[in-house]
């Protein structure tokens, strides 16, 4: 069979890829979970610019060792792809390459099910996570006292970056998101998946000032921030306003009559009880729906 004038791996990989998302945007995750159909599509342009290169590693190797001139053809080297790269790359980064293959070959996979059978990646330690764990050269390039109204603002928001870019004035509310009394803002704009929220400011009545003078200072769709400093260390600063929220609603662990409602931590954090209320509510405020996110990337041990 001949491949004269036939599309690239690349190519190949791109034109699948992009349909996938092209028929996704818009879609109901929601709904498509609960049919199953999942697998078939990509939801957002981000996660297609993470899957495409992660993809186009995979095909480049194969093209270069195996000769390979077609993504079906590629498709058997998987295992030994996922081999090598448990060798050079993080847990996570070896997860995030099953998941986007996975994609490209519209196989499922989620909890308890595997896309390839003999692909097994490494176990994720929270002692290997290097983001936004200490010093980084990034650091040297962004004064936290020069942009101190900023770091306290995301210290207090648990804004994600591109949120934080996209705020406007107008999404300032004097309401918090469980009708209760409280500071905050209706997030509604480049939040992940689309999915809005309101949260409040959460930090001293000297911080919560300082948030709500910020939001006070101009009016309605012009921006507060606008572009944020690429060395802005904003995962920390989510990583802060977590940890005030679950502190804030934490019940002692002693007075938890119902067990279903304690988080057990598991490998390294073994030991470690938490209250799995506080913990939504935590996850919730950031945009999450898993409390297992919060657990593993959000909470610091040593701020508990």
């Amino acid at each position: 069979m001949s491949h004269v004038n036939k599309k690239s791996l690349i190519g190949q990989v791109d034109d699948r890829l992009q349909k996938m998302t092209r028929e996704g945007i818009g879609r109901s995750k929601h709904q498509d979970k609960i049919d199953d159909m999942t697998h078939k599509y990509i939801y957002s342009w981000s996660t297609y610019q993470s899957y495409i290169k992660h993809c186009c590693y995979f095909v480049n190797w194969c093209e270069e060792n195996y000769d390979c001139k077609t993504i079906k053809q590629c498709r058997k080297y998987i295992p030994e792809w996922i081999e090598i790269r448990r060798k050079s790359v993080a847990a996570s980064t070896q997860k995030l390459e099953v998941s986007a293959l996975a994609k490209l070959y519209r196989c499922k996979h989620g909890r308890g099910e595997k896309p390839f059978a003999g692909v097994t990646t490494n176990v994720r330690k929270r002692a290997e996570i290097k983001r936004s764990r200490g010093e980084a050269v990034r650091d040297k390039h962004f004064s936290e006292q020069n942009n101190a109204d900023m770091v306290t603002f995301c210290r207090c928001s648990g804004l994600r970056r591109a949120e934080l870019s996209d705020l406007r004035y107008a999404d300032f509310r004097l309401a918090a998101p469980d009708g209760s009394k409280g500071i905050g803002l209706y997030v509604h704009r480049s939040t992940k998946g689309g999915r809005p929220r309101r949260i409040n400011f959460v930090g001293t009545a000297e911080e919560i000032d300082i948030c709500c003078r910020i939001m006070s200072a101009g009016q309605g769709i012009d921006k507060v921030w606008g572009k944020v400093h690429s060395a802005a260390d904003i995962h920390s600063y989510r990583a802060d306003y977590a940890t005030k929220v679950y502190k804030m609603y934490a019940r002692p662990i002693n007075e938890i009559i119902d067990r279903k409602e304690i988080y057990y931590c598991r490998g390294e954090r073994k030991g470690l009880w938490l209250d799995r209320n506080a913990m939504r509510l935590a996850s919730n405020a950031l945009g999450h729906n898993r409390v297992s996110v919060i657990a593993s990337n959000y909470l610091q041990i040593d701020k508990l």
